[in-house]
């Protein structure tokens, strides 16, 4: 069983999560307005329980998001200690924004193979 884990930095870009990062966490702060055409990134990920000697299942947790109802390709970064993975972190970054306008996005956690939870989100994009 994996954690979920709120990713903190971007790892393509390096920027953190107080440059351009938009939540869609269920219950968590999630902007209803951004500006349009400027960068930001969307990721969280999933940690290993610190008791289990076997680390975590790459394979098995994951987040998928969808942009207007079409899949967002992701970047995946896995983090090893002693060659075994602790932590996988799952990112999508936009790095020329959306236009202005609504934009629904859905994210989606999974571990074990399984749905562990879900997000539905709109968030409108203004003009500077």
């Amino acid at each position: 069983m994996a954690a979920l884990v709120v990713v903190s930095v971007s790892p393509a870009s390096g920027r953190s999560d107080k440059e351009g990062r938009v939540q869609i966490f269920p219950g968590g702060a999630t902007s209803t307005m951004y500006a349009a055409e400027t960068a930001f990134w969307i990721g969280y990920g999933f940690a290993a329980d610190p008791e289990s000697d076997v680390g975590l299942d790459e394979d098995a947790p994951r987040f998928e998001l969808d942009v207007d109802g079409s899949p967002v390709a992701m970047r995946t970064e896995v983090h090893t200690e002693s060659g075994v993975p602790v932590r996988k972190s799952d990112v999508a970054e936009f790095p020329s924004g959306l236009p202005a306008g609504w934009h629904d996005f859905t994210g989606r956690w999974y571990d074990g193979g399984r749905l562990i939870l879900s997000s539905r989100t709109a968030i409108q994009f203004v003009e500077r």
